[in-house]
């Protein structure tokens, strides 16, 4: 049995408001984590130590800053030759077969561009969400 993809017909698009530039997007990765997870200490332990000795730990020299951070990023894949400048900040807005997956403000984290032989020009940009 054949299954529709969100793909088949009308396309998943990434528009980008900073260039009013529309991406035709291959790929999408949309990550989660905890932005205030952290390790309390740092692990200092050592192969000289016996065996049943407490684990020796230190405090963590700075602390993090979690403000305004959801977590979440979102990496996407696409065809085209324009370079995303990093730390750039908009509102994107991810359509999936002409349906709105996500509408949100972030900031560009990184963006490659890679030109081979016998393949279009691609490009790949994280994104790092903010709070709404």
């Amino acid at each position: 049995m054949p299954f529709e993809t969100p793909h088949d017909g009308a396309g998943t698009v990434l528009t980008w408001p900073t260039t009013s530039t529309v991406y035709t997007v291959t790929n999408i990765v949309v990550s989660s984590t905890d932005p205030t997870a952290e390790d309390e200490k740092i692990n200092v332990s050592h192969l000289g130590q016996t065996t049943g000795e407490t684990a020796r730990t230190l405090d963590l020299p700075l602390a993090g800053s979690v403000s305004g951070d959801t977590g979440q990023t979102v990496t996407f894949d696409y065809i085209g030759k324009t370079l995303i400048a990093d730390r750039t900040t908009g509102s994107l807005k991810i359509m999936v077969g002409g349906a709105e997956l996500l509408t949100r403000a972030g900031t560009v984290q990184s963006s490659t561009l890679t030109l081979a032989t016998q393949d279009a020009i691609r490009g790949q940009a994280t994104l790092r969400i903010a709070r709404s």
